[in-house]
């Protein structure tokens, strides 16, 4: 059995870190910004649980690639009036593989999530958004029927930025038009 327990400690944040930076496969990274809540997955054996994994929901993302502007049928403006009613799943990995364990952790995700933000953040969350890159296909997404909506329109590795992470000079120096390389797939999950 698979049980999603929410993070609250030193402890269990310290855990998320560790499982992160040792197993994430393409961004091995604790850092974010915004909004965040993680959970620490568990899989009972029949004696004691085992900690076998990480998934976390934060902000949404902005400026928003144009087929989640698609889908939601809104304008970027209409979007930041939504912006706190969208997560993010930010991270998603295992340490330990178990057949099948990550559609329950999404199903149990898309039924803890809403009441987590609702009580952390006073928003109601309405939809869940994830990208998938580096060669993956986001087969556990679709398992668990998740939509998949567009890909981003890609950008160089080396030349990457953040409107969370860089300021205006920064963002004005670092901005180069989308080559197409880098590209992450877009799904989409409605709670």
């Amino acid at each position: 059995m698979i049980e999603l327990i929410q993070v609250t400690t030193q402890e269990q944040k310290n855990a998320v870190k560790q499982i992160i930076e040792t197993h994430h496969s393409y961004v091995a990274s604790n850092a974010s910004v915004g909004r965040r809540i993680d959970w620490l997955i568990y899989v009972d054996d029949g004696m004691m649980g085992e900690c076998i994994g990480m998934i976390g929901i934060g902000s949404s993302v902005y400026p928003p690639p144009k087929d989640i502007l698609k889908y939601l049928g809104v304008s970027k403006q209409e979007y930041k009036l939504q912006f706190n009613n969208i997560g993010n799943n930010w991270r998603f990995c295992f340490s330990k593989f178990i057949k099948n364990a990550g559609t329950q952790v999404l199903k149990q995700l898309r039924q803890k999530a809403p009441a987590a933000w609702k009580q952390k953040y006073g928003d109601e969350l309405n939809h869940i958004i994830t990208f998938v890159g580096a060669g993956k296909n986001g087969a556990v997404y679709l398992a668990d029927n998740w939509k998949k909506i567009g890909e981003t329109s890609g950008l160089p590795a080396h030349k990457s930025s953040s409107m969370k992470w860089n300021n205006n000079a920064e963002l004005k120096e670092l901005f180069v038009k989308p080559t197409g390389e880098n590209k992450k797939i877009i799904f989409i999950k409605s709670v």
